[in-house]
């Protein structure tokens, strides 16, 4: 009874032992691919922050350029555009000769 009950224990010894190994190791592969999972995940954030940073920077040099742009416009148009000030001078000129009959005509 002694031997059948020790020969049993090393035979379920012997066949457990391989299950118990590979239960351990399905753990490490699994841990594995979560870790290798959590890393392309971090990878994929840079990128789209790297993606981000870019669009905000382009974005800015836009409107840098746009309001450097209108700048140099409207003071080109302030002080070169003689045709444009000839004719806020002679449409002066027409309400003021207007206004003056007006009164006058009273």
């Amino acid at each position: 009874m002694k031997k059948t009950v020790i020969l049993c224990l090393a035979l379920l010894a012997l066949l457990a032992a391989p299950a118990i190994g590979f239960a351990g190791q399905s753990d490490r592969w699994d841990r594995a691919d979560r870790m290798r999972e959590r890393a392309e995940l971090r990878r994929e954030r840079r990128e789209e922050l790297r993606d981000r940073i870019r669009a905000r920077a382009e974005a800015m040099r836009e409107r840098l350029r746009v309001r450097h742009e209108q700048h140099w416009h409207t003071h080109s148009f302030r002080y070169d555009s003689h045709e444009v000030r000839d004719a806020i001078r002679d449409a002066m000129r027409d309400v003021r000769r207007e206004l003056r009959d007006a009164l006058r005509g009273r």
